[in-house]
């Protein structure tokens, strides 16, 4: 699936479509390699199931199987030394195979192959018992060729697997997750599973982008873009390495190819060396040489960006994620008439903020302008059309209302109803003889009261709980 912008994107940047699909390098993911080993296994137990049993061929069939094995009948008296028999289905092929096996022991070959899109079959006069094997032998190995030739560019990426290396990107989560569902399997929904998967496969990562946002190079790299960081970094306090080119098979940054995988990656180790030195001339003086594997590198190991976040500088996938602060945000409760321009009015003397609805009478504002927190809560929080708390605040009420929520829940727990059923044992054995098949009674003795109690608290609960929706995510 595609989109016809992105098509036409690639296009624009002269993207060579023909290439793609004439020369394209085929890949499996882990379970469609399963599958295609299996299903070779299953035919070669079909095959040999089919040496045991017999089908019986129909008045239809008849016929044309006749007529196969008449062609067959001359080619054996004949020194032709194959004989191709065209568009056959699958159950005549069998058919084929069989009549084969039970007129011709030992003295014909037939193979399945595929000719102008059609499948066929390929008939061969047997030689002696070792070279019989021999071709036996040849065809498995064919076949495990072409399971190698599908799985393709997969080969490569279960080495980086098991190689364990360091991998270099830039803002690169993204392409880690096309990487893994292309070539290993559907990602998991569960975003500590997410992070568990990917530091499994790839247990060492750096990107850039999160080396370009840190304390270090904050005042030094004004865009994280990639064309934009690769100007910063050929320029002081930086410097890239020179890189000798070859004509037709490397990449140079004299003739700029963006949006290219290669030269994108070209561009990104590049950047990485650049600022990777630049580290190690802040511990000494001296123009030095920084490795990937170099314990400077350490704090930004394992941490990928996310793209937007403002507020959450990466994900971390060997530890805890940082926790940002949430002092600048506050839960706005609103009139249902109130529109996203009388939001941004209230806080446009503060600088603005963003704001993320939560409901058609709530939403969460996030200041701009941080600094401006606690005069937003002096100013505004007397408001007669709105109420207005603290992010921490209204997290506070959210957990308080689940609790109370939970404690309700156990009240109204059937060990309650068990103690009735107590109750109603303990009036018995004290002379009051309970009919058993009489309804009125269990109302008077306070079953069915007690029935209808916790369906009005119920009733009352869920009252509540929809309320407090209106002012929750």
């Amino acid at each position: 699936m595609c989109q016809a912008s992105s098509i036409a994107f690639l296009a624009n940047q002269d993207f060579d479509f023909n290439k793609l699909f004439k020369h394209g390098i085929p890949y499996l993911c882990a379970s469609n390699e399963e599958k295609l080993v299996k299903r070779l296994e299953e035919k070669q137990k079909l095959k040999e199931e089919n040496n045991q049993e017999s089908i019986p061929i129909s008045d239809n069939d008849r016929p044309q199987i006749e007529e196969i094995c008449s062609r067959i009948e001359n080619f054996l008296a004949s020194d032709a030394k194959e004989l191709t028999i065209d568009r056959c289905n699958g159950f005549m092929r069998r058919l084929v195979y069989q009549e084969a096996r039970i007129r011709w022991p030992n003295k014909v070959r037939i193979e399945t192959k595929i000719e102008n899109t059609w499948q066929c079959l390929l008939v061969q006069k047997t030689g002696t018992k070792e070279e019989e094997e021999e071709k036996d032998n040849e065809k498995r190995q064919k076949e495990k060729l072409e399971i190698q030739q599908a799985v393709g560019l997969s080969n490569l990426l279960k080495k980086i697997v098991e190689s364990e290396k360091i991998i270099v990107g830039h803002n690169m989560l993204l392409d880690l997750c096309h990487i893994v569902h292309q070539f290993f399997g559907p990602l998991p929904s569960d975003y500590l599973e997410f992070k568990t998967l990917l530091h499994g496969l790839f247990p060492s990562l750096l990107d850039t982008k999160v080396i370009c946002q840190s304390q270090q190079f904050k005042e030094l790299v004004t865009s994280s873009n990639l064309n934009f960081l690769l100007d910063i970094v050929n320029k002081p306090p930086f410097s890239i390495p020179d890189v000798e080119s070859v004509e037709g098979r490397s990449y140079s940054i004299s003739t700029e190819k963006s949006h290219e995988a290669g030269y994108d990656a070209y561009i990104t180790g590049l950047c990485f060396i650049a600022l990777s030195n630049y580290l190690g001339t802040l511990q000494t003086s001296e123009k030095t040489t920084v490795l990937p594997n170099s314990p400077l590198l350490n704090s930004f190991l394992n941490k990928l960006p996310i793209a937007r976040l403002k507020d959450v500088p990466y994900i971390n996938l060997a530890g805890k994620d940082p926790i940002p602060s949430r002092d600048h945000i506050f839960h706005l409760t609103f009139p249902k008439e109130w529109k996203h321009a009388d939001i941004s009015n209230l806080f446009s003397p503060y600088g603005g903020g963003y704001v993320s609805w939560l409901s058609d009478t709530s939403a969460y504002v996030g200041l701009y302008r941080r600094d401006q927190a606690g005069v937003v809560m002096t100013n505004l929080s007397n408001g007669k059309l709105y109420k207005i708390q603290k992010y921490a605040n209204h997290q506070a009420t959210l957990q308080a209302n689940a609790s109370s929520g939970d404690r309700k829940r156990k009240l109204s727990s059937p060990e309650k109803v068990e103690d009735v059923k107590d109750d109603e044992t303990s009036t018995a054995r004290n002379g009051v003889k309970a009919p058993k098949d009489n309804d009125d009674w269990q109302v008077a003795t306070g079953k069915k009261r007690k029935k209808r109690k916790e369906q009005t608290t119920t009733v009352a609960a869920e009252k509540k709980t929809f309320e407090e929706n209106d002012t929750w995510e």
